[in-house]
């Protein structure tokens, strides 16, 4: 901007930090001069993108009054503000009906995280007539002549401006940043992260190595004990305990490790330390940002960076330091020691104690909210637990209980309908025609590496997990149809397959094993599946359950195990009754899962799994409840096919 005014034959002046402190702090009486002469323009940001020091807004008034006409310039000139809130907007309240600038420019980035790329320029409809535009492009004119150099740019200011097709697709996705900031206030999150910088700043300055050398070189404009002035940044170089300077890159590397996402660099500030380019580390925080965020940064810092037992202590020009930058915002007051001497906070009970208030903000910052209401673990405990965990090793006979933790692969929980009985033609075997299929019940034994099969008045079976330690004959591979899609498995042999026959009471019977791919599908964009049905897992809310069953009057349904006519992998307690019909997303521990649809109901549920006996209930209550749409709980799809685990008793998080 600097250059192209400057190619025009305009004068820049370049004011440091300290300077236009000095001017505006030392200038008592202002002149309002609107004279036609000449225009001049005042950039200033609203909030330091480097060291996150906040400027007066109040300085804006005095820019249009001239208080800067005798610093810059001898003549008369019309003064215009152009406020950089990039920075300071993500975080603060900026109310243009009390400050007034003529231009303000946006980062949507900054405030949301995304979409990358997108901003605005705010203009004041009495100073857009002052917008000279030297250049146009596609969209902007109304007429261009290509046989002589004439144009006749739009005469709307948006349209003259906005060269080229806007990000729309990018516009209206800030609708939901917007409805998250809706719900709370920016008065909040200034002060919330305020508190959590103040947390850092004041937690790095007191970190020493165990020679007694500081480990953190901070760069600040303040001393973070006042959120008018001060912003939610904190921009330090990490140093060893022989005084080296610690690459950035490196202390990049080590938080990733942690998890823990930093900037690096000049972060498109042109910054001059100690009169020289460098880099530094930049930490940002945003509403979303929580105390634990801080404590896992100085975790990192200690368990990668200090040398020996870490010391906590007040450095020695921490004082000096404090009345320096007093004297630079309050020039005139004369009682700086008042401010600067006060023991309570220069010693380290003194900021021990600080840093506990603090984090007490904070803490009442996240519970007072309703998006940490939703992202805080605490908070979703009393929300939305995953209570009970099942698998259907065979398909459509019994479940097998998880009590603990459970592996994820790209087809759902593993060895969930991993296999599934079919007859000599090659069907399917259901409980639909077979109720009695219930009571075939199969147990994961992993450490042995084998299936036991269950049947009353049956000797137990064991079917190996493991693919190559599988009795095949002849490699034989098996066809058949799961609800009109084909499937292929491998052949578990004849031994089970005899078992099978005289359990179940049908001749030639086979236990087959879906292979590890299937050759069939070419549509890599939709998810794997095992033998089930529709989705990868099906989700069955406790509370709906229970509310359903209140309303069968049918005496011969057990209540206490109706939940497992269901079939759901999850069961979920906590959560309000049908409430699941509305999520879109949700979160079971680490892993994410995309809502794919309610499961749609059949005669499958009125089979008690426990006895293999038929009812005409719920199914009955279902429709007439619902007025004939027989649907019961939520498939889900894993987001990613990356293999996870998931926990019974993990928070589930509801989007």
């Amino acid at each position: 901007m600097r250059e192209v005014v400057h190619k025009r034959g305009a004068r820049v002046t370049c004011l440091s930090h300290n300077d236009v402190f000095k001017i505006f702090n030392s200038s008592s009486k202002t002149t309002n001069i609107h004279s036609k002469k000449s225009n001049s323009l005042f950039v200033y940001p609203a909030q330091c993108n480097f060291s996150g020091a906040k400027y007066p807004l109040s300085w804006i008034k005095s820019v249009h009054n001239g208080v800067l006409s005798n610093v810059i310039s001898s003549s008369f000139t019309r003064w215009y503000v152009l406020l950089d809130a990039a920075a300071f907007a993500a975080t603060n309240r900026l109310d243009l009906s009390t400050f007034k600038p003529d231009f303000v420019c946006l980062s949507f980035y900054k405030m949301f995280g995304y979409p990358t790329g997108i901003g605005a320029l705010l203009v004041k409809n009495s100073s857009a007539d002052v917008l000279q535009k030297v250049y146009y492009g596609g969209g902007t004119i109304d007429v261009s002549l290509s046989s002589e150099l004439f144009h006749i740019k739009r005469q709307n200011l948006h349209q003259r401006f906005e060269d080229g097709t806007i990000p729309f697709l990018s516009i209206v996705s800030l609708k939901h940043g917007f409805d998250i900031l809706s719900s709370i206030t920016m008065e909040k999150i200034s002060k919330h992260v305020f508190s959590l910088a103040k947390f850092l700043y004041k937690s790095l300055l007191m970190l020493h190595h165990s020679n007694g050398k500081p480990v953190v070189k901070l760069y600040s404009d303040t001393d973070y004990s006042n959120h008018d002035m001060q912003g939610g940044i904190i921009a330090f170089n990490l140093i060893r305990s022989n005084g080296e300077y610690i690459g950035y890159m490196e202390v990049l590397n080590m938080a990733a490790l942690f998890k823990i996402h930093l900037r690096t660099g000049c972060f498109c500030n042109p910054d001059l330390i100690n009169g020289k380019p460098t880099g530094a580390i930049r930490v940002s925080f945003g509403y979303m940002s929580t105390i634990k965020d801080v404590e896992i940064l100085l975790l990192m810092i200690k368990e990668s960076f200090v040398d020996g037992i870490p010391l906590n202590k007040i450095p020695d020009w921490w004082p000096d330091h404090k009345t320096a930058l007093y004297r630079k915002y309050y020039p005139f007051d004369t009682n700086i020691k008042r401010v600067t001497n006060n023991m309570t906070n220069n010693n380290e009970n003194g900021i021990t104690n600080e840093l506990q208030n603090v984090k007490e903000l904070v803490t009442q910052f996240v519970n007072d909210n309703q998006f940490f209401k939703l992202m805080s673990t605490d908070q979703i405990k009393k929300k939305c637990i995953l209570e009970q965990l099942y698998i259907y090793p065979i398909k459509s006979c019994a479940a097998y209980k998880i009590t603990g933790s459970w592996n994820l692969n790209s087809k759902g929980l593993e060895y969930d309908r991993q296999w599934m009985i079919i007859t000599s033609s090659g069907t399917c075997l259901t409980q639909k025609q077979y109720t009695n299929l219930c009571l075939l019940k199969p147990t994961i034994f992993k450490d042995k590496g084998i299936m036991q099969l269950y049947y009353p008045g049956m000797p137990t079976i064991d079917v190996p997990l493991d693919d190559n330690s599988m009795t095949i004959i002849d490699g034989k591979v098996c066809q058949s149809r799961v609800c009109g899609h084909k499937v292929e498995g491998t052949d578990c042999g004849s031994d089970v397959s005899e078992w099978l026959s005289l359990a179940i009471g049908l001749p030639n019977l086979r236990l087959i094993k879906q292979n590890n791919y299937d050759s069939k599908r070419n549509d890599c964009t939709k998810p794997e599946l095992s033998f089930s049905s529709q989705a990868q897992y099906l989700v069955i809310n406790k509370t709906s359950v229970l509310w359903l069953s209140d309303k069968i009057s049918d005496t011969e349904v057990q209540k206490d195990t109706i939940i497992q006519r269901f079939r759901g992998n999850m069961i979920l307690s906590g959560c309000e009754a049908f409430e699941e019909t509305e999520w879109k997303q949700i979160y079971i521990g680490k892993n994410v899962f995309e809502v794919t649809g309610p499961c749609t109901r059949c005669q499958m549920i009125c089979i008690d799994q426990i006895t293999g006996l038929k009812t005409v209930e719920p199914l009955r209550t279902l429709a007439e409840q619902f007025h004939g749409k027989i649907r019961f709980g939520i498939y889900l799809t894993k987001e990613t096919k990356e293999n996870g685990t998931i926990t019974v008793g993990d928070t589930v998080r509801i989007l």
